[in-house]
C-alpha cells in the first residue's frame, strides 16, 4: 500500500463538560451516514462491521470497513472506505482513526492507493482532496482541532498592522509549526484561491493573507520570507529550507483550484513522511491483547489452584491465543517500519540527481539575472487598478480590494458599499473610480502618523488631493436611518461625503458616504453611488 497523505489532529473539548471520544465518534458517524446513505451511530461503529455502499462518482464499487479494539484508557477505532477499480482489481483506501490513550484524543485521516500484484503499469499521479470528514469535523461545535498546540479552523488570516507583523515573523522563525502559505490578496481571484487553500489543506499549511504595507514591513523584518507582490510564497516548518513562490498569474487563475492542487502535490507527501505509523490504533490494540492475556494467566493460576484439567486446557488456550495475538502485532509493526524504511530509502536515492540539478539550476538562474548592482524598480500598488463597471458589484468589489491594499488598511468597504454601487447604475464609473482613488490616498496620508495640523480637513482634502468633500449634511445628521450604520460591533456616522458630480439631474449626483474613525486609523466607506436622499 502505498499511502499519499496523512493529518494527525489533537482533539479538545470546549468545555470540560464533554466526553471527547464519544463526540468526535459522532462526527464521524455523521460523515459515515452522509457517504454511505444509510444510517450509520456510535453504537454500530463500537463493533466490528462492514456495508456495502453506494458507488462513488466514478461507477466504481464503495465498501466501509471498521473495527475497535483496545481498553477503557487505550481505546480505538478504524474506519476504512474502499473505492476499488474492477479492471485493476486496485483499490484508493481513506482510512481515519480515532483513538483515546490515556488522556489524549486524537483523529488521524489518511489517503492511500493499494495495488494489484498482478497489475504491473505505471500509476498516474494521485489528485488528492481532502477527506469530507474533516469538514464534519470542523462542523463540530463542541470540539477544537489542533497540531502541536495550533488551533486548525479552515479559515484563513489576516495581517495587517505591525504588531501581526511581528507576531508573523517569530512563528517564522519557529520550527515547531506548520508550514505557511503567505498571499497578498490585493483580487477577488487571490481572495478565494486563499479561502480554498485554508478550508481544503486543513493540518497542511496555514494560510496567511498580508496587505502591501505588511508585505514591505514583514520583508524589512526578515527579508526573503513576503510573498512577491501580488503573489504567494509558501514557507515550510523548517525556514531554512527552500521556499516556494507563486506569481500573479498563478494566483489569480481563473481556475480558482490551481492554487490548491499545486500546495496538495507539494504538501501531502512530506505529511506522510513526518507523521510515521497510525501509533493509537496500535496502541490500543496492544493494551487489549496485554488485558486478554492478564484474564487468561488469571484463569490459568485458578484451574491450578481447583485442579481442575479442562479449564486449564481452556485457559492455556487462550493464554496462546493471545500470545499469538502480540506476535502478529509486532510483526505487523516490523512489517510497516520496514515499508518506511524503503520509502526513506527511495527518498534518499533521488538527493545525488537532485542536487546535480539544483546546481545546474542555479548556474543557468546567475546567468540570465539581473547583475547585483542594478536597481530594481519597486511594486506600485496604484498601478493598475481594475475598471469599476456601472451596476457591477463584482467589479466594485475587485477596486475596493486593490484600494484596501494600496492604502495600507487605512481604507475599508463595507458589503453595502458594493450593493449601493451596483443598484444605483450610476454613468460615470471612471468618475467615481478617480474619486474614490482619490479617497484612499487622503486615507493612506491622514493616518501616517506623520505629524500636521488641518485647520479644516474638507479644505485640506480640496487643496491637497482635488477632492470636494462635505463633513455636514443637516438631513442626514437629523435621520438616524440615514447617518448610522453598524461595522465592527461599533455604530458609525456616515455624515461625510465626497460630492462626485453635484447640480445635475438626480440620476448623475454621485456621492461616496464615509466615517472617520480615527480610533483605528481608517476611513470606512458605506455607500457608493447616487445621493442618499
Amino acid at each position: 500500500m502505498q499511502v499519499l497523505y496523512v493529518v494527525e489532529f489533537d482533539v479538545r473539548p470546549r468545555n470540560a463538560s464533554i466526553d471527547l471520544y464519544e463526540t468526535t465518534l459522532g462526527s464521524i458517524a455523521s460523515w459515515l451516514t452522509f457517504t454511505s446513505g444509510q444510517r450509520i451511530d456510535r453504537v454500530t461503529l463500537a463493533t466490528r462491521g462492514r456495508l456495502e455502499m453506494r458507488p462513488n462518482k466514478s461507477g466504481s464499487p464503495r465498501t466501509a470497513i471498521w473495527e475497535a479494539t483496545g481498553t477503557k484508557d487505550a481505546k480505538a477505532i478504524r474506519v476504512e472506505i474502499r473505492d476499488g477499480s474492477e479492471e485493476s482489481g486496485s483499490a484508493f483506501v481513506t482510512r481515519l482513526t480515532l483513538g483515546h490513550i490515556g488522556t489524549e484524543t486524537t483523529v488521524r485521516v489518511s489517503m492511500a492507493r493499494e495495488s494489484s500484484p498482478t497489475w504491473l503499469s505505471p500509476a498516474p499521479p494521485a489528485d488528492l482532496w481532502q477527506p469530507g470528514v474533516i469538514r464534519s469535523l470542523l462542523e463540530n461545535d463542541q470540539i477544537v482541532l489542533a497540531i502541536n498546540g495550533q488551533i486548525q479552523d479552515g479559515r484563513y488570516l489576516q495581517v495587517r498592522d505591525d504588531a501581526e507583523v511581528s507576531t508573523l515573523a517569530e512563528a517564522i522563525r519557529t520550527p515547531s509549526r506548520l508550514p505557511i502559505l503567505l498571499v497578498h490578496t490585493r483580487t477577488l481571484p487571490a481572495l478565494k484561491a486563499s479561502r480554498e487553500s485554508a478550508a481544503k489543506l486543513v493540518g497542511l499549511v496555514r494560510v496567511v493573507t498580508i496587505d502591501y504595507r505588511a508585505l514591505r514591513t514583514l520583508d524589512a523584518e526578515i527579508p526573503g520570507f513576503a510573498p512577491p507582490f501580488a503573489g504567494a510564497r509558501l514557507i515550510w516548518s523548517d525556514p531554512s529550507a527552500r521556499t516556494v513562490s507563486f506569481d500573479e498569474q498563478q494566483l489569480n487563475s481563473e481556475n480558482s483550484d490551481l492554487l490548491r492542487a499545486h500546495l496538495m502535490r507539494l504538501l501531502a507527501p512530506t505529511s506522510v513522511l513526518a507523521r510515521g505509523l497510525d501509533r493509537a490504533f496500535r496502541e490500543a490494540r496492544r493494551a487489549e491483547v496485554a488485558d486478554q492475556d492478564r484474564s487468561a494467566r488469571a484463569r490459568t493460576a485458578h484451574a491450578l489452584a481447583e485442579g481442575n484439567t479442562s479449564a486449564q486446557i481452556e485457559a492455556l488456550q487462550d493464554e496462546l491465543s493471545a500470545v499469538r495475538s502480540g506476535a502478529y502485532e509486532w510483526q505487523q509493526l516490523a512489517t510497516d517500519e520496514e515499508d518506511r524504511a524503503s520509502r526513506f530509502q527511495a527518498q534518499a536515492e533521488k538527493v545525488p540527481t537532485l542536487e546535480a540539478e539544483i546546481e545546474q539550476l542555479k548556474v543557468a538562474l546567475q546567468a540570465s539575472i539581473t547583475p547585483p548592482d542594478a536597481a530594481r524598480p519597486e511594486e506600485d500598488p496604484w498601478a493598475t487598478l481594475p475598471p469599476l463597471i456601472t451596476g457591477d458589484a463584482f467589479s466594485a468589489e475587485n477596486l475596493f480590494l486593490h484600494l484596501q491594499d494600496a492604502g495600507s488598511g487605512h481604507i475599508l468597504f463595507t458589503d453595502r458599499a458594493a450593493t449601493t454601487w451596483k443598484k444605483s447604475k450610476y454613468p460615470f464609473p471612471d468618475e467615481m473610480a478617480e474619486c474614490l482613488t482619490k479617497l484612499t490616498r487622503v486615507a493612506a496620508t491622514l493616518y501616517d502618523d506623520q505629524d500636521r495640523t488641518y485647520p479644516h480637513l474638507d479644505t485640506w482634502m480640496r487643496d491637497e488631493f482635488d477632492l470636494k468633500v462635505a463633513l455636514q449634511d443637516d438631513r442626514i445628521e437629523k435621520n438616524a436611518k440615514l447617518r448610522d450604520f453598524e461595522y465592527d460591533g461599533r455604530t458609525h456616522n456616515r455624515t461625510p461625503h465626497v460630492k462626485v458630480r453635484d447640480h445635475t439631474a438626480p440620476s448623475q449626483v454621485g456621492r461616496i458616504h464615509f466615517a472617520l474613525d480615527s480610533g483605528n486609523r481608517r476611513i470606512i466607506v458605506d455607500h457608493v453611488g447616487l445621493k442618499l436622499y
